[in-house]
């Protein structure tokens, strides 16, 4: 089997979010800001809240960034913040984080098991999760359930082809020292979605609602060490795996100066935005 088939099969097998493990880490400066770190703050900055927007949830909210980052507009203008997190190790982090602000609150779900009511929330906010979920369609039937008639949604997501090189070098040297089985069942697997997707997996539900999608891409370039930092504290699982620790990595590293360019290994990152709001 290729490597560029191995990667397709990867994809299509079950998604596996953050073990707890992976939570002590999280908040690390380069876990957060070294690959995705500009576009988290970029759409951040770009939300737009009102009085109106009494409610406020905030899906696959990991630590409690995104509040933590918008506790100044909440409190000017009222808002109340609900936090779903469906990893243990995240979830207490963020009721630690905020266990003296009475604005927010946080609880176990996930994107296809909001616990909430009916027509409960305002607006959805969601940043770098959806694309942990199991399926997209059900997700999005989840969201307008709880959603509000004059409600919206902002997220953004890792896109279809993020890090495709990078990854592809990351195979080539797991497939050195596991089995393809052993891949599968101990990487950490998320959903790539294109705009054209996204846009079929909301509109049956969202009907009478604007959706609009976006791509963004960008190179982040580093050493081998950087790429090392974040790379590790996602992939403790897979890594747990390999008998000969010493050697992998250095198989890894030839692998990844394989496409080393002047500025650096490069990851090419892509996003989507997505945007959804009554017309």
């Amino acid at each position: 089997m290729t490597i560029e088939k191995n990667i397709k099969a990867v994809r299509a097998s079950t998604v596996k979010s953050y073990s707890a493990k992976g939570s002590a880490v999280y908040d690390d400066p380069m876990n957060k800001n070294f690959l995705y770190g500009e576009i988290t703050m970029k759409f951040l900055d770009s939300l737009e809240f009102s009085p109106k927007d009494k409610i406020v949830l905030d899906l696959g909210c990991g630590t409690g960034f995104i509040f933590e980052y918008l506790f100044p507009q909440f409190k000017t203008l009222g808002l109340l913040g609900i936090g779903v997190e469906p990893a243990d190790g995240m979830l207490n982090m963020a009721i630690e984080k905020h266990k003296n602000e009475k604005i927010f609150s946080y609880h176990e779900g996930s994107f296809e098991n909001i616990p909430l009511d009916n027509s409960s929330v305002d607006k959805i906010v969601s940043t770098l999760a959806l694309h942990w979920v199991k399926s997209i369609p059900i997700a999005a039937q989840e969201m307008k359930r709880v959603l509000r008639d004059d409600g919206n949604i902002n997220i953004l997501m890792i896109a279809k082809d993020d890090g495709e090189k990078f990854k592809k070098a990351i195979v080539s040297a797991l497939r050195k020292h596991l089995t393809f089985s052993q891949i599968m069942d101990t990487a950490v697997l998320v959903q790539r979605a294109s705009p054209k997707q996204v846009v079929q997996a909301f509109a049956p539900y969202f009907e009478g609602f604007d959706i609009q999608v976006e791509k963004f891409t960008d190179i982040v370039y580093g050493s081998f060490e950087e790429h090392m930092k974040w790379w590790k504290a996602r992939s403790s699982p897979v890594i747990a795996e390999v008998a000969d620790k010493v050697k992998f990595m250095n198989d890894l590293e030839i692998e990844l100066e394989k496409i080393k360019m002047s500025r650096g290994i490069p990851f090419d990152t892509a996003y989507l935005w997505i945007k959804i709001r009554e017309k």
